[in-house]
């Protein structure tokens, strides 16, 4: 009885890309609420700053989906930090899409 009880059936782990992709999703939430709280209350002029910053979390977005992707081919991992980077990123980058659209 000295063994310890574990409800682990398996010794898997989750995919650093995985956590990686939550990570640039998050970032890029970030800079996406930095820019509309931005363009709500700043004064009229600072538009370039603001689309600047939403084509960097853009392309922050695209990395995290690529290394979502990533996670989500690698064999005897979990996978779910790298799903919920995949739709993390997706969803984000909707809303960057819909803000450079119909800003420019």
């Amino acid at each position: 009885m000295d063994k310890k009880t574990s409800f682990r059936v398996n010794n898997r782990t989750e995919t650093i890309y995985g956590i990686l992709s939550i990570a640039l999703g998050g970032i890029s939430l970030a800079i996406f609420l930095w820019a509309v709280y931005q363009s709500a209350f700043n004064q009229v002029g600072s538009e370039i700053p603001i689309g600047l910053a939403e084509l960097v979390a853009m392309i922050l977005c695209f990395a995290g989906l690529v290394l979502g992707f990533i996670g989500e081919t690698r064999e005897d991992k979990l996978k779910m930090t790298a799903h919920f980077g995949i739709a993390l990123n997706l969803i984000i980058g909707i809303f960057h899409v819909l803000v450079l659209w119909h800003a420019f």
